[in-house]
């Protein structure tokens, strides 16, 4: 059997349509008819496509693909919306989110295959270059050997082991990699005048950093200092830009990152603009969960202590401390030695001003 597909929509007969044609295409097929249920098998399968309808009960189309931010695995998964109602505002709002595609219902067959054959060409190429190891980099360039601007990148990639603590680069200094975390996890923060920190982003095993300043004009606006023990692979600048240029699909994948990342710190901005401090630092909690734990599994801790939460809420160490101490006593979290776990992951997203 070939890529799978999960198929996400309340009508039944469209459901039922969409499969059976997909079938006699070779693909192995999952249905849900709404998005809770589709999130459901999401969690216990890991499809390679996901064809979605976007007006559904329970859970719609747009908080399905929200949802899957949170889901690791999923990452880069070709998400396509199904919709009989293609106005350009929902067509804007679903690629603004991270969708690849759009298919108007009602749809023929010829439509729905070429959409989802030339999504899973794409995908496939990506992750088969970009994989969580960084192995399956060298596995594309050994199969084009025949490019020089690609092949240097498996034999003059460098991987280095960080302390934890240490600083990888600072604000100001010249682009020289792209990093690939191995293992590990790193921080992405910007200090003022007065020595204060906040940080703007955390990286976990698997991810990419570092590629703002090399498709920008090659200065790191921001520094980065490992969490924990961290090993890195440095792809050099040069590598990296012929990689871009040379391969469409990557260059793609980078900017939509790029732009994804703006959106999400011009999100958190506004938090910090007008959320209480109380809420700041539930979601500073949430965020951070969120790198250390797979799929919110919150019977697990991690570390996180004040200071730490305090680069990301914004607020001062001393009040960090009051909130904790309020949301501990509340029963959403709990407390020790520096690790905190979340006890009521619902109660503390939903928490108010």
């Amino acid at each position: 059997m070939g890529d799978s597909i999960l198929i996400i929509d309340d009508n039944e007969e469209i459901r039922e349509n969409t499969e059976e044609i997909l079938k006699l295409a070779g693909y192995a097929t999952y249905k849900a008819c709404n998005g809770k249920e589709g999130l459901e098998i999401i969690h216990k399968h890991t499809p390679n496509l996901i064809l979605c309808d976007i007006v559904m009960p329970v859970l719609d189309g747009y908080g399905v693909l929200r949802a899957l931010e949170n889901i690791p695995c999923m990452t880069g998964v070709p998400f396509i919306f199904m919709t009989a109602n293609a106005e350009i505002n929902d067509l804007k709002k679903g690629i603004d989110l991270g969708a690849d595609g759009y298919l108007t219902k009602p749809f023929n067959g010829d439509e729905l295959l070429g959409t989802v054959s030339s999504r899973l060409r794409k995908y496939n190429l990506i992750k088969k270059t970009f994989g969580k190891k960084p192995d399956s980099l060298n596995e594309l360039i050994s199969e084009n050997n025949s490019s020089k601007e690609i092949g240097v990148l498996s034999e003059r990639r460098n991987v280095k082991k960080i302390k934890k603590k240490e600083l990888i680069f600072i604000e100001g200094d010249f682009s020289n990699f792209l990093y690939f975390i191995t293992s590990g996890k790193v921080k992405i923060f910007k200090t003022n005048e007065f020595g204060k920190e906040y940080i703007i982003s955390i990286h976990k095993t698997g991810d990419f950093f570092g590629y703002h300043a090399l498709m920008e004009e090659g200065i790191h606006r921001e520094s980065a200092m490992t969490i924990e023990c961290t090993e890195l692979a440095l792809v050099p600048r040069q590598d990296f830009l012929h990689l871009l240029q040379s391969n469409n699909e990557i260059a793609l994948k980078f900017i939509r990152t790029l732009s994804h990342s703006f959106v999400e710190a011009e999100e958190r901005l506004l938090k910090l603009a007008y959320d209480s401090a109380r809420k700041r630092v539930a979601e500073a909690i949430i965020f951070v969960s969120k790198k250390y734990l797979d799929d919110r599994e919150t019977n697990l801790s991690f570390v996180l202590n004040r200071e730490n939460i305090s680069a990301l809420s914004g607020i001062s160490p001393e009040s960090v401390s009051r909130n904790l101490t309020d949301l501990k006593e509340e029963g959403l979290i709990e407390t020790a030695n520096g690790n905190i776990r979340i006890i009521d992951f619902k109660r503390l997203e939903m928490l108010k001003n």
